[in-house]
């Protein structure tokens, strides 16, 4: 049997920022989550929490991060706003960003054509370097921190890694930092080099281009833009070819089993990183207000009509379908409703997945909203494992990737909704979970990320 490793749940209370309504957890990494919210117009944003180094540097590091709102560039995750919450923490407010992951791109392709790679080197080495012009680093330069916006232009998200505990992703960390050193411009472009290097396959050419940018020693690395310099040597740049959406989703299934989350190392103070997210990213995919919970990913459970299932045995791959796509039917219907009986049929009673859509329901409760023609299409399952539960019961963890079409969050005339009206969540792009369901009866246990 194969066996599936954990992810903890992410935090089910969103943190208070002045002058945005957070909504869900949107994406989670190793630690910490990004936040869907709105802003006081009703506009989508992707909201992170992350910590400021104590005395002037914090202060110096939060004006740096306010410079950010002062331009755009077109290969970053546009920063909105910056808000200080207190004298150890801000909020960094951004842009939705859509699309798959340079991951699952390359996971449903393959090795890049020479010509992808060179578009990829010079959009994501002058994104850097706008980062690095600016004082900033962004710790974690990997294919998961890359998103393919519509066109395949590549995004690098994930703006606020500091790295104060993130060593980054196994793969694309420059050796300096496993001897313990502090995250750094040449260890971008380390990254940078090495993720251009793996997405071409590990190419001659590319090989040869980006040498420069691996040296051991970091003083002997190009600047990001003088890396940039050096795409047109290998073609003329082309944008990356994005898959269908069946090979996306069958690429996430395959990626999400073999992810390796950003690693950690200590922190020098016992405080609390909420990062940007990392893992399983579709990430900032589609952003919208309860995208990412009410999305119907966040758990599954089974319908008890799907067919004569065997206690002994648990479902097969068909009947486990039924039951996933069953009951995101059912759960869907529910959260319509505001039903909280009916959404707490669909999970085991006190179980993580319990609990986060109980606060699911208290928060659009509480913002006197409802939601509005919603509704989710299973696009593809694969089981992970299975054990028994005892008393007949079998316990399996499923991989699923899900489809969620626009829906409205609508007022419901509880309570006053600021401007009077609702808003639009648009179709999200397929969007990937882990989950073990428990029977029969068959029940949500547990959720975790790709």
């Amino acid at each position: 049997m194969r066996t599936l490793r954990r992810r903890p749940a992410g935090p089910s209370r969103a943190p208070v920022v002045p002058g945005y309504d957070l909504l869900a957890p949107l994406a989670f990494g190793a630690t910490g989550a990004v936040w869907s919210g709105r802003d006081a117009a009703g506009r989508p944003v992707a909201v992170s929490v992350l910590p400021l180094p104590a005395g002037p540097r914090g202060a110096a590091q939060l004006r740096r991060l306010g410079r950010l709102r002062e331009g755009r560039h077109p290969h970053l995750a546009r920063v909105l706003d910056v808000v200080g919450l207190d004298a150890d923490r801000c909020a960094v407010v951004a842009e939705v960003v859509t699309g798959p992951t340079l991951a699952t791109v390359r996971a449903a392709r393959g090795p890049l054509p020479v010509a992808e790679a060179a578009g990829l080197l010079a959009a994501l080495g002058a994104g850097l370097g706008h980062l690095h012009e600016r004082g900033l680093i962004h710790g974690d330069v990997s294919p998961t921190n890359v998103v393919l916006a519509p066109g395949g232009v590549p995004v690098l998200v994930d703006l606020a890694g500091e790295g104060v505990v993130e060593r980054g992703t196994a793969g694309f960390v420059a050796p300096e930092r496993t001897g313990g050193a502090p995250p750094s411009a040449p260890g971008d472009v380390w990254a940078l080099a090495r993720l251009v290097l793996w997405v071409a396959g590990d190419d001659d050419a590319v090989a040869a281009a980006v040498a420069p940018a691996l040296a051991a020693e970091p003083a002997r690395r190009p600047g990001a833009r003088d890396l940039a310099a050096r795409a047109p040597s290998l073609a003329r740049a082309a944008s990356v070819r994005l898959p269908d959406d069946a090979d996306l989703a069958q690429a996430q299934l395959r990626a999400g089993a073999h992810q390796v989350p950003t690693q950690l190392t200590a922190p020098r103070r016992p405080r609390r990183r909420h990062a940007a997210g990392r893992r399983g990213r579709v990430m900032v995919a589609a952003l919208a207000a309860l995208a990412a919970v009410a999305g119907g990913v966040w758990w599954t459970g089974a319908r008890t009509d799907a067919g004569a299932v065997d206690a002994s045995r648990g479902p097969d791959e068909t009947q486990l379908r039924q039951v996933v796509a069953g009951l995101l039917e059912r759960r869907d219907r529910a959260l319509a409703a505001g039903d909280r009986a009916a959404l707490a049929a669909l999970t085991v009673a006190g179980s993580p997945a319990a609990q986060q859509d109980a606060a699911l329901l208290a928060r659009l409760r509480a913002a006197g909203v409802r939601v509005e023609g919603l509704g989710t299409a299973l696009v593809a399952l694969e089981e992970r494992g299975r054990a028994g539960a005892g008393a007949g019961r079998v316990r399996v963890d499923v991989q699923v990737v899900t489809r969620q079409g626009g829906y409205a969050l609508v007022p419901d005339g509880s309570v006053p909704v600021t401007g009077g009206g609702g808003s639009e969540v648009p179709a999200q792009a397929p969007r990937c979970a882990v989950l073990t369901v428990l029977g029969p009866p068959w029940r949500v246990e547990e959720v975790g990320r790709c």
